[in-house]
């Protein structure tokens, strides 16, 4: 019954988590949603446009080490319920300035509380054991989609309703809040609970903490490393779909805001599903063989080429076949992100797991900020459709090859981590109090 009901609450604790990250990417992604009117407003290119996003994306890129770090020290509770607060008082920043420089300042500094994966991931992972941590990390995965779902409708209906000031005023007040719900029905665990050498072992909190030795035994570990490369280029194609695909389905395939939104919901349905999906698959090919997280990574990611390939190609008077063959692609996409995120845990000491994740992104978005930047210059060269899929076929392929190199390296990483968590085990089983 114990453990029945630890399993319950794990769920549940997982929801909060995932309620809290859908309504921040929602908060994140409206603005792709109503970037049409920013453009509009303060008279700027599609350039201009894409120079907000990167460096939002750059601000959080700075701040990724910092977070990660106070991750693995800390109270993950209440840090992640202050980036809520951060993130809100942002906002609500953001819908003030009356000039694009007061906007794009304003617009920057959002990028701050763009942080809590690094500690959800972290706090998930210790309380789900090893096999099953593709899952709960998929249901976090599948926020990116649930959330620009909720931007979509909330931008379409609210923003081009009331304008997009009232619209970050109503996000900035989610962050709020979400901050509070957090706050009062997150429990922090432990780090390490999960472990199943440590699972029947009392661990008091604080037991174990980042230390400079930990973390550079995570930074020497070579499946980390690939898991970093690939994701530097693996995030390309998801910040410039992010920061575009709503203005190409108005600007260049002559939709209007309401069946653009309909599309979108259509395909992002199907996102938060390959998202579900795709963490299942990995736990199933994980628990069959170390090397299984990677090698679905390599598939799915080769798979996106041509999914995404035809989306863009498909004839514009087409809209039905355009709505099935993206609603294929959107289920394809995503599948490779929860096992990246569930490979971290599976190579990474529990106390230096949020710095392993911010490191990653690190990674990922630290090249890929200046996606929507590089595709919004080609847009304006080649037109917004072909400037996504040069982007996005480059850097998948390259990603790919990335992939086949990790399945290689990390299985002797994630035995390294179960040989150490044994040796743990073995010196608290031989403490008076156990520990």
């Amino acid at each position: 019954m114990g453990l029945r009901k630890s399993l319950k609450y794990a769920w549940f604790m997982t929801i909060i988590l995932f309620l809290f990250r859908s309504f921040h990417t929602a908060d994140i992604f409206v603005i792709s949603v109503v970037l049409p009117q920013v453009l509009e407003e303060f008279q700027i290119t599609y350039t201009g446009g894409g120079l907000i996003f990167t460096a939002t994306f750059f601000m959080a890129v700075v701040l990724y080490p910092v977070w990660g770090y106070l991750y693995d020290r800390y109270s993950r509770k209440t840090l992640i319920s202050l980036s809520g607060i951060i993130w809100g008082f942002t906002t609500w920043l953001n819908a003030i300035p009356k000039t694009f420089s007061e906007f794009f300042l304003t617009r920057t500094l959002t990028g701050i509380d763009d942080t809590p994966p690094s500690g959800m991931n972290s706090l998930v992972s210790d309380y789900f054991p090893p096999k099953s941590r593709g899952k709960p990390l998929g249901l976090i995965s599948a926020t990116a989609a649930l959330g620009a779902l909720i931007g979509t409708i909330l931008g379409v209906i609210v923003g081009y309703a009331t304008g997009w000031r009232m619209l970050f005023f109503i996000t900035g007040g989610a962050g709020i809040l979400m901050a509070l719900l957090v706050y009062l029905a997150v429990r922090d665990v432990p780090r390490g609970s999960s472990e199943p050498e440590l699972a029947d072992l009392k661990i008091k909190e604080g037991l174990y903490r980042i230390n400079f030795r930990e973390f550079l035994s995570l930074v020497k570990k070579r499946s980390l490393l690939f898991l970093s490369l690939q994701g530097f280029f693996g995030v390309f194609p998801w910040q410039v779909l992010q920061a575009w695909i709503f203005t190409y389905m108005i600007e260049e395939r002559g939709f209007d805001e309401g069946l653009s939104m309909i599309i979108m919901l259509v395909w992002l349905l199907s996102m938060i599903i390959g998202n579900l999906v795709g963490g299942m698959l990995g736990d199933v090919l994980f628990k069959r063989n170390l090397r299984g997280r990677a090698i679905l990574g390599a598939v799915d990611v080769f798979l996106s080429v041509p999914a995404l390939y035809f989306t863009i190609m498909w004839p514009r008077e087409d809209v039905f076949g355009f709505t099935i063959i993206g609603t294929i692609a959107s289920f394809i996409l995503p599948m490779a992100g929860p096992n990246v995120s569930a490979a971290v845990t599976d190579i990474a000491e529990p106390e230096v797991r949020s710095s392993g994740d911010a490191l990653l992104r690190i990674f990922e978005y630290g090249g890929s900020s200046a996606a929507p930047l590089i595709s919004g210059y080609l847009a304006d060269m080649y037109g917004l459709g072909l400037g996504i899929l040069y982007i996005s076929v480059t850097t998948w392929i390259i990603c790919g090859i990335l992939f086949i190199i990790l399945a290689f390296v990390i299985a002797k990483d994630v035995l390294g981590l179960r040989r150490k968590m044994a040796e743990r085990a073995e010196k608290l089983k031989a403490l008076p109090s156990s520990q």
